[in-house]
């Protein structure tokens, strides 16, 4: 996790592979939510653009170049809504509008997929709307609200090729 450069990821592939009991390749991780070497916009500005296309190309190049450092797997898109500018974090997602967040985080699946890279969904539901802004905190919302505004997203996207869902962690 959160390993990068070519150098170091190959140096760790090579114990993994061939001085460990089994030699099982690892899976190198990290969090790439708008560019690795070549950095782009803050996905909350992407989205206010509403152009698929530049985003999903944005997360090609970001995949490519992970890709050739030896990153198989991206925690990109986050498609969770969140309402409330305290947050932290807000910046890391796709807008408020759960239409949106699906389109674009599938956009971003499909980008990053295009290059052979694996992407995780960020944050498995409802991390977006903590109590008073603070990070991890509790949430409080009813069925209706997370079915229709919470989940719809992150169904799209899985459904787009999205490897892995990253859980929420409120408290």
């Amino acid at each position: 996790l959160n390993l990068s450069g070519k150098d170091r990821i190959r140096a760790i592939q090579q114990v993994a592979v061939e001085k460990s009991r089994l030699g099982i390749p690892l899976l190198v991780g990290l969090d790439v939510i708008h560019g690795y070497r070549t950095i782009f916009p803050v996905p909350l500005a992407q989205s206010c653009s509403w152009d698929i296309e530049a985003i999903e190309a944005g997360a090609r190049i970001a995949a490519e170049e992970c890709s050739s450092d030896g990153i198989s797997w991206t925690y990109s898109p986050m498609v969770d809504i969140c309402r409330d500018a305290r947050w932290g974090r807000i910046m890391e997602g796709n807008g408020e509008d759960p239409y949106l967040a699906g389109v674009l985080g599938s956009s971003i699946v499909k980008g990053v997929r295009s290059q052979g890279v694996y992407s995780t969904l960020k944050h498995f539901a409802a991390y977006g709307i903590p109590e008073g802004g603070l990070n991890g905190e509790q949430v409080s919302l009813g069925w209706n609200q997370l079915l229709n505004e919470y989940i719809p997203q992150s169904r799209r996207a899985v459904d787009n090729g999205a490897a892995s869902i990253m859980t929420s962690y409120n408290g």
